[in-house]
């Protein structure tokens, strides 16, 4: 999965895509003309089987000619003779001179059969009823009946009929034959054509008149009734369609004689078209072939000329993304430009590499410094407590002596935060609960009557809040010492703090002493808290009362 996911990685995804962009107009170009070869191809194949059911169709049309040009020949020459005069001699001669037909009959206007060649009929012939005699008094032209039985030999055959005009115009006899339908089978058996070729020759009810289908049983080469049907009625000449057989075939249609006669011609499809849709295939096939030909070669090539050393290059910026500036890469064999993309990257490399440790030695000798300025603060604050310490010895004052232990108090919340400033190694964050605790400690130290609780989880300031911190719990446990719980009453002292999930540290002092009713004034202390909150950006809360104790509240937000 890794190696495909390699294979087509989005470098090689887009040389690929930009090879389908190049090779899109020409492959639809191709398929343009492959598709119209097809439809070209596909209409001479049409074409074709037009031509030969055009050419089962001549015979035909031959044939049915010559039988109108000997009908029309006969009605000129030929009149009804009159009662008790006999028929004319041609009747006699007709069957030796025209064996394709089987009988000629002189049929009267009223339907009645004056004269045949037909000498086994038994009593008067009349034809009044039927189609064909309708059909040519009707129509006064010449005129083929569907498929009937030949009189004289009860044979299928077809009649042709010729009206006789008379001098006032008007029909005064009809002229007939009938035509053997086994010389129309000789004639479509002698056309020359396909031998997987079938023909059909159609009346207007759609029996088969006569056939010529090879090696194809009986009708099995017809289409569906249904299609047979919207031949005969000129619905359809040219179409492709099952056959009775199961096979596929190509048809075409002639109409002979106004729609009396249809010559159906059908092809295999298998024969005739399938050549056509497998030149169609191949050529699609060819286009696909040299698309993929094409994708392959931008794959392939792509790798081998551009992404691997492209992967290489990457390979390298996450080396240096991750710190690792020291290390190289082989470009051997690469194209001249990813070589100098691949020398630059390491030559930035080096750069970085000598920058960074530039600000490193920067930083430590920063750092140095702080320590240094730390170290003489805290040393000078030690100093100024040694003074004020030596001056409260020397005091006897009271009123001088505990303003001035207050200021000693202070100092050494300053001192306090300078000496974890120093162990912390000049880090940018102080601990919190390490800072306040020893404060805490330290400030009730002298009073044994104090019990003092301290929860403080394990939390962290940064420097700039650090020292108004450690001010603002001096200032809390001197008012909490001095008013809220003087020498000799004792009592608990609680200091805890909570960090919310924002960042935000609620730090609590609270001590169960007198207590006393905010706003109704104080001393300097009240003065210092809101000035101390504020430089760490937060607020001040107490809540006290007379009797109740006191409980102040530093609320200090996450610096932004």
């Amino acid at each position: 999965m890794t190696g495909l996911f390699r294979l087509f990685d989005p470098l090689r995804a887009r040389l690929a895509a930009l090879m389908l962009v190049v090779l899109a107009a020409p492959a639809a170009g191709g398929a343009i003309v492959a598709m119209r070869a097809y439809d070209e191809q596909t209409r001479r194949a049409e074409t074709q089987v037009h031509q030969f059911a055009a050419l089962a169709a001549a015979h035909e049309r031959d044939f049915f000619s010559d039988t109108w040009r000997l009908l029309v020949g006969l009605a000129a020459d030929l009149t009804l003779p009159s009662a008790g005069t006999r028929c004319p001699r041609i009747f006699s001669a007709f069957p030796d001179i025209y064996p394709e037909y089987g009988s000629l009959a002189l049929i009267a206007p009223d339907g009645r059969q004056v004269c045949s060649t037909d000498r086994s009929a038994k009593g008067p012939v009349n034809h009044a009823e039927a189609d064909w005699f309708q059909r040519v008094m009707q129509l006064r032209d010449f005129t083929l009946s569907d498929q009937v039985l030949d009189p004289a030999a009860a044979n299928p055959t077809l009649v042709a009929a010729m009206p006789i005009i008379g001098e006032t115009d008007t029909v005064a006899g009809i002229i007939a034959v009938w035509i053997k339908l086994d010389r129309l089978e000789r004639v479509a058996r002698d056309a020359g054509l396909p031998d997987d070729g079938v023909v059909y020759v159609l009346d207007r009810k759609g029996d088969v008149l006569t056939r010529r289908t090879g090696a194809v049983l009986g009708d099995g080469g017809l289409p569906q009734p249904d299609l047979i049907a919207q031949v005969v009625n000129d619905e359809v000449l040219e179409f492709r369609a099952d056959s009775l057989d199961g096979r596929e075939r190509a048809y075409s249609v002639v109409v002979l004689q106004g729609g009396a006669i249809h010559v159906l011609f059908g092809l295999p499809v298998a024969s005739t078209f399938a050549w056509i849709d497998r030149d169609l295939n191949s050529r699609l096939i060819l286009l696909g072939v040299t698309v993929l030909a094409a994708l392959a070669a931008a794959v392939v090539g792509g790798h081998f000329l551009v992404t691997r050393w492209v992967r290489n290059l990457r390979g390298l910026a996450a080396d240096y993304t991750a710190g690792r500036l020291d290390q190289q890469v082989d470009l051997t064999g690469a194209p001249a430009e990813l070589r100098e993309l691949g020398q630059g990257f390491v030559t930035m490399g080096r750069r970085v590499a000598l920058r960074e440790a530039d600000l490193k030695r920067t930083i430590a000798e920063k750092d140095v410094l702080i320590r240094e300025i730390h170290h003489r603060v805290k040393n000078n604050l030690q100093t100024v407590l040694s003074m004020l310490s030596l001056r409260l010895r020397a005091l006897r004052e009271p009123g001088a002596k505990a303003a001035l232990g207050d200021v000693e108090m202070r100092v050494k919340a300053l001192a306090l935060v300078q000496r974890h400033l120093y162990l912390d190694d000049a880090a940018s964050l102080v601990d919190v609960a390490a800072l306040l605790g020893e404060l805490a400690a330290s400030l009730t130290a002298a009073r044994g009557d104090i019990r003092l609780e301290v929860d403080l989880p394990a939390l962290a300031v940064d420097q700039d809040r650090a020292t108004p911190l450690a001010l603002a719990v001096t200032e809390l446990l001197t008012n909490a010492l001095t008013h809220g719980l003087p020498p000799g009453t004792g009592g608990t002292i609680r200091l805890r703090a909570e960090a919310a999930a924002d960042g935000t540290i609620a730090l609590t002092l609270a001590d169960d002493g007198k207590g006393f009713t905010p706003g109704a004034g104080g001393g300097l202390g009240l003065l210092l808290m809101p000035g101390l909150a504020k430089q760490m950006g937060g607020e001040a809360k107490v809540e006290s009362a007379p009797g109740k104790g006191t409980a102040w509240t530093l609320v200090i937000p996450p610096k932004a």
